[in-house]
């Protein structure tokens, strides 16, 4: 008779994840186990990581030859502007990463493809940083 209240929550409550993130979403899988993340992801990653260097390298070159003015991607120029080109480059790449992963691992169906995609689009804009150097 001198049981706690509320000590075993009931089957039908649901967790904070299930709450809030969709059926279908590596979500968890990529905050608690990143290793089976990458090991699941590892191609798409690859693509990702090989645009986002490419874009990070041509950025900083223009950024340092230029000047964080020239930057269209306003968070990227608000932090080489505060912080100088050296760190608000890394800075700003490191949060853009961030949010592709949270944003891809959101949806399970789609976040291969949005990784392929944010890849794909990382290497387009080093093309285009490329071409402004010369």
């Amino acid at each position: 008779m001198n049981e706690i209240p509320f000590s075993n929550p009931p089957a039908t409550r649901q967790t904070l994840w299930q709450k809030v993130l969709p059926r279908n979403s590596d979500l968890p899988l990529l905050l608690v186990h990143p290793l089976s993340f990458r090991t699941r992801y590892r191609w798409p990653l690859v693509i990702l990581l090989l645009g986002a260097s490419c874009d990070y390298f041509t950025t900083l070159w223009n950024l340092r030859t230029y000047g964080p003015d020239i930057e269209l991607h306003v968070p990227q120029r608000m932090l080489s502007q505060l912080f100088g080109v050296e760190i608000g480059v890394p800075l700003a790449k490191i949060a853009q990463l961030f949010f592709v992963f949270l944003v891809a691992a959101w949806w399970r169906p789609w976040c291969k493809w949005i990784l392929m995609l944010c890849g794909s689009l990382y290497l387009l804009a080093s093309i285009s940083n490329y071409f402004l150097l010369f």
